[in-house]
């Protein structure tokens, strides 16, 4: 894990950023959506840092759209995908939902999936950019496409040689004391809903969660390390950059796993319900 010079933000980028706002759900193919209030929270604060007005009618926009949106998509004919529904919410106070199928193998086989990451440089915006949900996606976007490219399926994006995030999910690694560790958002990591939804599940069993700097050291003395986020669930991250994570044990991540998609069991909304 090195110290290569991160992507750092012009004035275009930042002028794109603050374009616009956007949250992804969990969606079921139907007409409900996971963890809406919170999506909902989220992309309001994330909108206030971006300096984007948050429309009185926000809340029956957006299940305006989703119901009329859902209502028109076809089902995906594939076992192994998931639904996801885009919120984005422009200058303009205006909302739009889109929709997309988005492969994932744990969800058909039921079990954890391992994974190999590679360490790419964290894009960085001025400001409260960094860590929003934001209109300059491409580089996160990048990210995955040079994971790929690596021969990994997912990217760990560091900055100041530290992990703060992943290009599509929130790493979580399991310290060698039986702490839990995520990326602060002082580090410019995104506050993961789907991390929110585990926590007192993963507390319960004793399994406190701390954030902080996932550093060299901390990664070399995991237990495990686990990516979890709205679309790819959880993972186990086994490698990185061919060197060895955790300790072959799979535990933690089907804790993690059982704990995601119990939360997901009760996190369901049915828009057409909250609509009326």
């Amino acid at each position: 894990m090195g110290t290569t010079p991160s992507w750092e933000s012009g004035e275009g980028m930042t002028e794109l950023a603050k374009s616009s706002v956007f949250t992804t759900l969990r969606w079921d193919g139907a007409f409900s959506v996971a963890h809406l209030e919170e999506h909902l929270t989220r992309l309001k604060t994330h909108a206030s840092r971006l300096s984007i007005e948050w429309p009185d009618d926000a809340r029956e926009q957006a299940l305006s759209l989703m119901q009329s949106v859902f209502s028109n998509v076809e089902q995906s004919n594939q076992d192994d995908c998931v639904g996801l529904a885009k919120l984005n919410l422009n200058l303009r106070g205006e909302m739009s939902v889109s929709t997309r199928w988005s492969p994932v193998k744990s969800e058909s086989q039921l079990r954890i999936t391992k994974v190999n990451a590679t360490a790419i440089p964290a894009p960085r915006w001025k400001g409260d950019i960094t860590g929003c949900k934001h209109g300059d996606w491409q580089p996160y976007k990048d990210a995955g496409s040079q994971a790929v490219e690596r021969g990994c399926e997912i990217a760990l994006l560091i900055h100041n040689d530290a992990v703060v995030d992943c290009q599509f999910a929130t790493p979580l690694l399991l310290d060698d004391d039986g702490t839990a560790w995520y990326p602060a958002p002082s580090e410019g990591a995104l506050d993961s809903i789907s991390l929110a939804s585990i926590q007192s599940h993963l507390e319960r069993e004793g399994i406190p969660l701390i954030p902080g700097r996932l550093t060299r050291n901390l990664l070399a003395r995991a237990r495990a390390l686990v990516a979890i986020g709205t679309g790819i669930g959880v993972v186990l991250i086994t490698e990185l950059d061919g060197q060895q994570i955790g300790n072959n044990s799979d535990n933690f991540a089907n804790l993690c796993f059982e704990s995601f998609y119990q939360a997901l069991e009760l996190g369901w909304t049915d828009v057409q319900e909250e609509s009326s």
